[in-house]
């Protein structure tokens, strides 16, 4: 899921996901025969799921990275235009995913129960969610995470709108509200153009991810530190949630 200030033709070359996080969602959907995605993009999760799932269908509030989904997946994929909050899909899912920090891009707690409380409705009795994040209670905790902007760095080279781009990165860390603004500014190395794009997170925390789906009728199964599906610890750079509705 992109932030709204992010265009999808710069946002897709460069945010590819997580290491093993195709393989586990894959794994995830191993049987079942109707998938919902929230905040799918520009499809590279559906994609992967394309060949595998009877009905798969792409929800994003973005246009663009829809527009660019219906180019690249298969016909067969149902995409809806939406926000994760409010949507009203015809339910009976066996999955729901959210992945890739998708719920992070969520401004509030109340927006993230909201979005919990769609998802069991979207549900069939006895089907899971499972969605990721980067470990919040990790970052929360560690005070070498200080408040204010970071230094700016260059952390990728990227092909888009038929040029290159040098893209570099700079944060603003707030604690007391759980959220990271993150600015990228991409350089042309073909011209002198420059665009800067911005990505607002806010991270949740292990217990209220909890809280937010119980209250939801949702029931946490297994929480998983990384896509190679370890058991998540303190150690753990990924918050991975697999959650039931109860039947």
């Amino acid at each position: 899921m992109m932030s709204s200030d992010y265009p999808a033709d710069l946002y897709s070359p460069l945010h590819r996901g997580n290491e093993g996080d195709e393989a586990f969602y894959r794994a995830v959907c191993a049987g079942a025969e109707r998938v919902l995605e929230l905040g799918c993009g520009s499809g590279r999760i559906l994609a992967v799921l394309a060949e595998r799932v009877t009905e798969l269908h792409g929800l994003d509030s973005s246009e663009e990275a829809l527009a660019i989904a219906r180019r690249e997946l298969p016909a067969s994929v149902v995409l809806h235009r939406a926000d994760m909050e409010t949507f009203d899909v015809r339910g009976g899912f066996d999955r729901v995913l959210i992945p890739f920090n998708g719920i992070y891009c969520l401004p509030d707690l109340a927006s993230v129960r909201r979005t919990f409380v769609q998802v069991e409705k979207a549900l069939a009795p006895g089907g899971l969610l499972v969605f990721d994040g980067y470990a919040g209670d990790a970052i929360h905790e560690d005070d070498s995470f200080a408040d204010g902007f970071d230094e700016e760095d260059e952390i990728a080279t990227v092909d888009a709108r038929g040029r290159r781009w040098r893209v570099r990165e700079r944060s603003e860390y707030e604690r007391s509200h759980q959220r990271f603004t993150v600015h990228y500014r991409y350089l042309s190395e073909d011209d002198e153009e420059e665009i800067v794009t911005t990505i607002r997170h806010r991270y949740l925390r292990l217990g209220e991810a909890f809280e937010a789906l119980e209250g939801a009728g949702l029931e946490p199964v297994v929480v998983h530190g990384d896509f190679d599906q370890r058991a998540h610890d303190s150690d753990s750079g990924h918050m991975i949630i697999t959650a039931r509705k109860r039947a």
